[in-house]
């Protein structure tokens, strides 16, 4: 099961890959091993639900704001696609950066959207990921 979290409010993309979102899939906080698997037709195992509920939860409902996604986007950026117990937030590289310059954009701060731009566009090594993001990030924040 994949969590998501996305900017709502973005026009359609015109690129294959807009990275406006920050997605994980749950892992209990124990090891899978830890749980006996039942058979296809048996429910989960109550503890096994319960203990990925708390870090769904707490992804999906982590960011109150546009401005609260982008500081969590750029804590994911910097800490290499983590957060708390998820130890894999995707998409990696300067896909979170790319996330949060969306957000502030749509928050309506075009010089922090800028500003996080000119960090993506130093760290991207993919010139087309680069020219792609500078396109649709012009869309919702022209200069």
């Amino acid at each position: 099961m994949f969590l998501s979290v996305r900017i709502m409010g973005l026009p359609e993309p015109l690129v294959e890959f807009r990275r406006e979102a920050l997605w994980t899939h749950l892992e209990p906080i124990r090891q899978l091993n830890e749980y006996a698997r039942p058979a296809s037709e048996e429910p989960l195992p109550a503890e096994l639900v319960d203990d990925v509920i708390g870090p769904g939860v707490a992804f999906l409902c982590h960011a109150a704001d546009l401005h609260d996604f982008g500081r969590w986007a750029t804590d994911v950026h910097a800490q290499q696609g983590s957060w708390g117990p998820l130890r894999q937030v995707y998409p990696g590289g300067t896909a979170p950066l790319q996330a949060a310059a969306f957000a502030a954009a749509v928050a309506g701060d075009k010089a922090l959207a800028h500003r996080i731009a000119g960090a993506v566009i130093a760290q991207e090594e993919n010139p087309r990921e680069a020219r792609d993001f500078r396109s649709e990030l012009g869309r919702v924040a022209p200069q």
